[in-house]
């Protein structure tokens, strides 16, 4: 019997069908890319308006996700050395190469405040009830305190300039729209 257009076995039917499946989830992994980057570059545009550069959310988005914290300062170190060499910086005339370096307290407070402004974990990484796991705590609480006591008025400022009018000098500019819920969830949750 003569094969005919069309005519597929088994095997190559199923063969099809699972190329199709993958198909389809590679086209939905698509279509939910091209939304996240449409949702990325409105945050951009939000946040040039704000004052910040694209290459400034990138750099601190790249650092942020290190695998290996120590590539981002060696990086820096790098450029620094490349600057001072072009005359667009001075050199350190004292030529101390450790003196703006923070101290452990001071690296232990920046963790932890980064990590309560960012929303993340409330979990520091040091060994529970130790000075270091202390100290982490009450700076995330301190940056925690300063993003919600400052991003609503943020916002409010920012929707006024887009509509053009004198944010509400009442108190919270949020307590009739209902938008607090959906900036309270809007911060990503990432654990470490």
């Amino acid at each position: 019997m003569t094969a005919i257009a069309g005519d597929n076995t088994k095997a190559d039917r199923e063969r099809r069908v699972q190329f199709s499946y993958y198909h389809q989830k590679d086209r939905d992994i698509a279509a939910k890319i091209r939304a996240l980057n449409e949702e990325k570059k409105s945050n951009r545009q939000n946040a040039k308006a704000a004052g910040f550069a694209s290459a400034k959310l990138d750099h601190y988005l790249k650092s942020f996700l290190a695998e290996d914290q120590q590539k981002p300062v060696d990086k820096l170190k790098s450029e620094r050395e490349n600057l001072i060499w072009l005359g667009l910086i001075p050199d350190n005339p004292q030529g101390d190469l450790l003196s703006d370096r923070a101290d452990r307290e001071q690296l232990v407070a920046a963790k932890g405040f980064h990590a309560g402004l960012n929303n993340l974990d409330r979990v520091s990484g040091y060994d529970g009830g130790s000075s270091d796991d202390k100290h982490w705590l009450e700076s995330y609480d301190a940056g925690k305190k300063e993003y919600d006591t400052t991003i609503p008025d943020i916002l409010a400022r920012a929707k006024a300039a887009a509509s053009k009018e004198e944010p509400a000098s009442d108190g919270d500019p949020f307590a009739n729209s209902g938008d607090a819920d959906e900036w309270a969830s809007a911060a990503p949750q990432v654990s470490h």
